[in-house]
């Protein structure tokens, strides 16, 4: 899997305690990160960044608009060699191609793509399965993200912001007033995905910083650090799994999903796992029956509502799974301490 820069997540958490007096210390703590010792040069993974964050929200339901407010603030400067190569493309085409190509090296939680139709394109965002709670704030997070990079991007190329239409991949929410006002064009909700829809014309448009000497450089960076992340990380592919599905409640992601947000293929995924000796499903159970019993064991639900609290539509599937996983139905285990 490839690993991702830290900066965004510290510049994340140091902007939540800023803005709403949240110490992070405690939830990187539970991820294992000393915020006294984040290294800018250090790596993390998605699921592990998505944990810290899932963490964190707890604290920040209360504001619905925090992802956009984060991310208002984040700096070109954090992008680093990634930032300086798009900058020295020749032309607008050039460098959203080279955008896609690097992807890895941004901070989204999506998978970037790119659409012309007619005298209309668009950056397109998918975004990665996330927990149902954290959604709006992951998308949100990606979507002010990417408008502020190219924001400061056109600013620095003295360009104007252009964007023709921002489609946000779900419901119209109550505050929607402030997206059309923080993005100063028509922002469509309901979408299937995140799109920032432009004038196609401004793909030939030359940059003014371009500079062939200064591309091959920034991008021979960035190939070296894509070499860097894609590394294999020394702790298990199957604990960050674990970890990444025990964020979940009621619906939980498909081993597709959960590759994608690891930032490798299915194929490739399966692999790594069985290499461990583990598949997804394994994994899944291992979740499902620690919540489970955890669940028995602590509240008076019935088992019906746990079964829709670990996903199953129906209580008889999580009873067959239950006495798959521990040779006793759920009441059985209920009353076993009784």
């Amino acid at each position: 899997m490839t690993l991702r820069s830290i900066l965004a997540l510290s510049f994340t958490v140091d902007q939540i305690h800023k803005k709403y007096g949240i110490d992070p210390a405690p939830a990187l703590a539970r991820a294992g990160i000393n915020p006294d010792q984040m290294d800018a040069a250090a790596v993390i993974s998605q699921a592990d960044e998505l944990a810290v964050l899932s963490d964190l929200y707890i604290d920040l339901r209360h504001d619905p608009l925090a992802a956009m407010k984060l991310s208002s603030t984040f700096g070109i400067a954090a992008y680093g060699a990634f930032a300086m190569m798009l900058m020295s493309c020749s032309t607008v085409q050039e460098g959203i191609e080279l955008g896609i190509h690097y992807q890895e090296l941004s901070y989204l939680f999506s998978r970037l793509d790119f659409e012309r139709d007619g005298t209309e394109a668009a950056l397109v965002l998918h975004p990665y399965h996330v927990p149902e709670e954290l959604h709006r704030f992951i998308i949100d997070r990606d979507v002010a993200g990417t408008f502020q990079f190219l924001n400061m991007m056109q600013t620095m190329l003295g360009q104007p912001n252009r964007q023709r239409k921002i489609c946000i991949p779900y419901p119209t929410p109550a505050e929607h007033d402030y997206y059309a006002d923080t993005f100063g064009c028509d922002v469509e909700f309901g979408a299937e995905t995140a799109r920032f829809a432009f004038n196609a014309e401004l793909l030939d448009v030359p940059l003014p910083n371009a500079n062939p000497t200064a591309l091959a450089l920034y991008r021979q960076q960035c190939d070296e650090l894509l070499k860097q992340r894609r590394q294999p990380e020394t702790n298990h592919l199957c604990d960050r799994v674990k970890k990444y599905l025990g964020m979940f409640r009621e619906g939980y992601p498909s081993i597709a999903e959960c590759a994608a947000t690891f930032s490798t293929s299915e194929r490739s995924f399966r692999r790594q796992l069985k290499d461990e000796g583990a598949t997804f499903q394994q994994l899944l159970d291992t979740v499902r029956s620690e919540k489970a019993c955890h669940l028995l064991d602590n509240t008076e639900d019935s088992v019906e509502t746990i079964a829709g609290k670990l996903g199953y539509t129906e209580a008889a599937a999580f009873i067959r799974a239950f006495k798959k996983w521990h040779e006793m139905t759920p009441a059985q285990y209920r009353r076993r301490n009784s």
